[in-house]
């Protein structure tokens, strides 16, 4: 019997400027385009709804779970009766001066039941318009991984959050495995030259590694600030494979998440079993 899979994992693409409302007003369209199956989960990119300077940062930043963008976002959620994840939007912090960059996750019900403040900040030279990066100049890293339960309609499945740079540490992702992930969300603003380079090997590396799916939402084109992303979204399976990708612009991935090829890939390359480099053992 031919059991027939939904596409209940996608990831939203998109060229964000500094102006909110009209990223959110872009956002509103590739939802209605999307048209989620009930409970879908859906990945947006990094700074979906503001891609801009530190300034702009702090001016939009709001308290956690309180807001005009946060409601907004709930809203489209529960309008769309999916799980809606923001890749990133400015949270305040104690400190006047700097903010979290935080992952928002909100319930088909329109309710935020999770966050993640990115713990790896761009600190970084690339050889592009901009050429220094320093994220620790807005904001402040982020000392917890998380999950949270991803309920489909027969099953619950837990789901790890990454923002970008995290990327790079590829202990976030075995921690978020040995917490019990099976899916990973990884949003993104990959610059151009470094996407070009390194974005699609990483993905991978951290896919077959952890035997996890891997959602991929990045900004993909020429911003108004004048920095350039890479673009290329894309989901991945637990052995690697491409699913489903695009390149450039505005756009939208799909894909099934198939819980019996998951447990096939782990159970016949039982590699957390086989892994000699555990914290026991360097202790």
């Amino acid at each position: 019997m031919v059991t027939h899979l939904v596409n209940n994992l996608s990831a939203i693409q998109m060229t964000s400027g500094s102006n909110p409302r009209d990223n959110l007003a872009c956002l509103e369209k590739l939802l209605k385009k999307l048209s989620p199956v009930c409970n879908q989960l859906v990945l947006l990119p990094e700074n979906v709804l503001i891609f801009a300077d530190k300034a702009q940062y702090l001016l939009l930043a709001e308290d956690l779970g309180e807001g005009y963008y946060q409601s907004q976002l709930g809203h489209l959620a529960q309008q769309y009766q999916c799980y809606l994840v923001c890749g990133s939007f400015p949270i305040k912090s104690k400190l006047r001066d700097k903010i979290f960059s935080t992952s928002l996750v909100f319930s088909p019900q329109g309710e935020l039941i999770s966050h993640y403040h990115k713990i790896h900040l761009f600190d970084a030279l690339v050889t592009d318009q901009k050429g220094q990066y320093k994220e620790s100049d807005t904001f402040i890293a982020g000392q917890k991984i998380q999950l949270f339960d991803y309920q489909m309609e027969t099953e619950s499945v837990k789901v790890g959050l990454a923002i970008c740079y995290d990327l790079r540490f590829p202990t976030l992702f075995q921690a978020l495995r040995a917490q019990g992930a099976e899916i990973i969300l990884v949003a993104a603003a990959f610059t151009k030259v470094t996407g070009e380079a390194h974005w699609l090997p990483l993905l991978q590396a951290r896919a077959i590694e952890n035997q996890c799916y891997i959602v991929a939402a990045n900004q993909g084109g020429l911003h108004t600030c004048g920095r350039e992303t890479f673009g290329h979204s894309l989901i991945l399976s637990p052995w690697g494979e491409v699913l489903s990708q695009l390149q450039l612009g505005d756009g939208i991935v799909e894909a099934p998440f198939d819980r019996l090829f998951l447990e096939n890939v782990r159970h016949k390359m039982p590699v957390t079993l086989h892994n000699r480099f555990t914290n026991s053992l360097r202790e």
